[in-house]
């Protein structure tokens, strides 16, 4: 019989393997070709030095089954039946545990068996028990998404536990538990121009990229309903075992003869990246101890299983929940279609687009003198500005309209008439924010903020050759601005180029039916 001493087994373990689990436990981790396993598992025991971290590292689950293998209240026979499968299977990854061949059963490793012993009998259960219920709904919602923004998730379990979006965030900054099974990282996202926290499910970081195409392709907006004990079955389960097909598909795959266990990673990373099934099907088919056997049912009962499945690539919906999803979305585009009416004169004159250039141009360029935002950059009377150029002048104006609008109409750099002065003052009253440019009138284009609708006269052309009325409703960053009598926007829009879902548009087409329509400031 082997000694207890996990330092004696090391050979048993592949390299690769433990440095996976040494970047997740060990903080201060060296870089794979500058550290040997041996000195890895010796980090790992450091950190367990202090048995807190034994605590913070594992679940009530684990906790309650070293309690009882130290107290030897665990029977080989329960062992063998698999009743402690999801402890031990973390735990050793975790280098808590070891476990050999039946015979020598499972133990705690000679070098942290005080340590596990101290943490055992210190460990707050209530406590823990609490943590418990945030990373199980926390990791679940990982393990099916794959990656998540923090922002968005901490705003999501806020709103159903109560608990602070900043407390969220810390805990997922610092516990140990949530960050053995997540990794966290910077991404930035073209459509906002900006860096945002990340996370991905440790075990899928290889799939991260195969993740966003994935979801690029196939995603969803809209939000699923959020059932808090789907994400605690999926963290110890990794299937909702709760859904009768999907129990079924495990029943019976279980009862084929042959080793099932990697056929059910396929088809958890399948359901992850709502991938093609037929390569699970066919490797199945190919198993040898399989030639004779009908498989046609099964796989009836594996489609209907993962088509019950929530997926990373769908935004957490199911295959069945996309395609009722889809329904609603044609029907909401034959709406859009029935009632797109096509815009005529729904723009300035020729002559009054040349005024409002000239007059903005020079309130921006005026602007840019003032806070030399832009060194050598002229903007008065330029044509074929690139809108990027000139946006954070833009919003420069539009943060200090009153002071530079007085100023400029005092100064009259450019000598502008009285007309033009008259117009320039009236941008004092605009209005910079988030639009939802909800429809398209004839001669106006519906611009929707909160509950009011200000109806608005496009530039140089009709928007809706800018924006087409498929892509309603739509939210821009803009300015209204008052202009000979209409409403007009400041030339630009900054496109979020992000979907709400139908239940998102249906319900701003609501509110744009019951609101009120402003044609003037």
């Amino acid at each position: 019989m082997k000694s207890n001493k996990m330092f004696e087994r090391i050979n048993d373990y592949n390299k690769d393997y433990v440095y996976e689990q040494y970047t997740r436990i060990v903080e201060n981790f060296k870089d794979y070709e500058n550290v040997s396993r041996k000195k890895m598992i010796e980090e790992i025991y450091k950190t367990y030095n202090d048995y807190n971290n034994i605590i913070d590292i594992c679940t009530t689950k684990e906790l309650k089954f070293l309690e009882k293998l130290i107290g030897s209240k665990i029977s080989n026979e329960e062992l063998l039946k698999g009743k402690y499968g999801w402890e031990i299977d973390n735990l050793c990854n975790k280098f808590i545990l070891q476990f050999n061949v039946p015979s020598e059963g499972v133990f705690i490793p000679d070098e942290i068996i005080d340590k596990v012993k101290e943490a055992i009998k210190n460990v707050n259960w209530t406590a823990k028990r609490n943590l418990d219920e945030l990373n199980e709904f926390l990791i679940g919602y990982f393990k099916i998404q794959g990656s998540v923004v923090l922002d968005m998730l901490c705003s999501i379990v806020s709103e159903l536990t109560d608990i602070g979006k900043d407390i969220i965030h810390y805990h997922m900054l610092t516990d140990r538990l949530f960050r053995y099974y997540v990794y966290l990282y910077d991404e930035n996202i073209v459509e906002i121009d900006k860096n945002v926290e990340m996370g991905i499910y440790q075990d899928y970081f290889y799939l991260q990229d195969e993740i966003n195409e994935a979801r690029k392709r196939q995603g969803l907006a809209g939000t699923i309903p959020m059932e808090i004990e789907l994400y605690k079955t999926i963290f110890y389960n990794d299937f909702d075992v709760r859904n009768k097909k999907v129990k079924k598909m495990l029943d019976e795959i279980k009862k084929l003869p042959f080793f099932w266990f990697d056929a059910l990673e396929d088809i958890k990373i399948c359901a992850l990246l709502n991938g093609n099934r037929n390569p699970i099907k066919n490797s199945i088919k190919a198993v040898k101890s399989l030639k004779d056997y009908d498989l046609t049912d099964f796989f009836d009962i594996l489609d209907e299983a993962m088509d019950e499945m929530p997926s990373g690539a769908l935004n957490g919906f199911t295959p069945n929940q996309a395609k009722e999803k889809k329904k609603e979305e044609k029907k909401l585009n034959d709406m859009k279609e029935k009632d797109y009416t096509k815009q005529k004169n729904a723009c300035l004159e020729q002559k009054d687009a040349k005024l409002f250039y000239k007059i903005y141009f020079g309130l921006l360029d005026f602007t840019n003198q003032i806070y030399k935002i832009r060194n050598n950059f002229k903007i008065y009377k330029q044509k074929n500005i690139n809108p990027s150029m000139v946006l954070d002048i833009v919003e420069e104006f539009w943060k200090n309209k009153e002071k530079i609008i007085t100023e400029f109409c005092l100064a009259n750099p450019y000598k502008f008439n009285d007309e033009e002065l008259s117009i320039a003052g009236e941008f004092k009253k605009g209005i910079r924010g988030i639009y939802i440019i909800v429809k398209f009138e004839e001669e106006y284009t519906a611009f929707l903020n909160d509950d009011k609708t200000y109806m608005v006269k496009g530039i140089n052309d009709n928007i809706d050759n800018i924006i087409s009325y498929k892509d309603l409703p739509n939210a821009v960053i803009t300015t209204i601005i008052p202009f000979k009598n209409v409403l007009i926007y400041d030339s630009i829009f900054r496109d979020f180029n992000i979907k709400m879902g139908t239940e998102f548009d249906k319900m701003v087409f609501e509110e744009y039916s019951k609101s009120i329509k402003y044609y003037h400031l």
